[in-house]
């Protein structure tokens, strides 16, 4: 009897050794064959980015959205507003990129930049940060209550100065 109870818990005790020691295994095998990828793309509501020089802000960027892009430093902007306190010029687009690193931007859909004596309108612009320039090589159209200018290309410099490239056509209307 003895050795019926002893061959019982060393049968039991095995059967129990050996389900866990399965149950291990194929619990273990099952979490590494799993392979579960969590991408890290975020997006930000919102957003607010000052550009300051010497204590001043030099221009203001809000964005009702910025898609900040996997294992990149650019964040995709949507419905893009440009505030450049010197001269009072408000610029408005619909997307852009900016560039989290470098603080360029380049703004990629219609633009409409306005003062209070002129507006400028153009498909494309790139601001380089370190300059302090603005960029265009597409088809500028810069309007005023007392002119039209057009071309191809635009450099609007750090002082302010606007400058057309190529193929400029200006009507200059003078009311008395």
């Amino acid at each position: 009897m003895i050795k019926f109870l002893m061959k019982k818990f060393l049968m039991i005790s095995l059967c129990l050794f050996f389900a866990c020691t399965l149950f291990i295994m194929l619990r273990g095998e099952r979490e590494s064959s799993i392979n579960i990828k969590v991408k890290s793309n975020s997006f930000i509501e919102g957003i607010k980015i000052l550009w300051g020089k010497d204590g001043n802000t030099v221009w203001t960027l809000t964005a009702k959205r910025a898609d900040i892009r996997e294992n990149e430093n650019m964040a995709e902007l949507s419905d893009i507003t440009v505030a450049v306190q010197k001269n009072g010029m408000i610029l408005h687009s619909d997307k852009g990129t900016y560039n989290l690193l470098t603080h360029d931007f380049t703004v990629n859909s219609e633009i409409q930049a306005d003062t209070k004596d002129y507006k400028i309108i153009t498909s494309l612009i790139n601001y380089d940060a370190s300059t302090g320039e603005i960029k265009t090589d597409e088809k500028v159209t810069a309007e005023g209550k007392r002119f039209k200018v057009e071309g191809k290309g635009m450099t609007l410099d750090s002082e302010q100065r606007v400058r057309i490239h190529n193929d400029v056509k200006a009507t200059f209307n003078y009311n008395k």
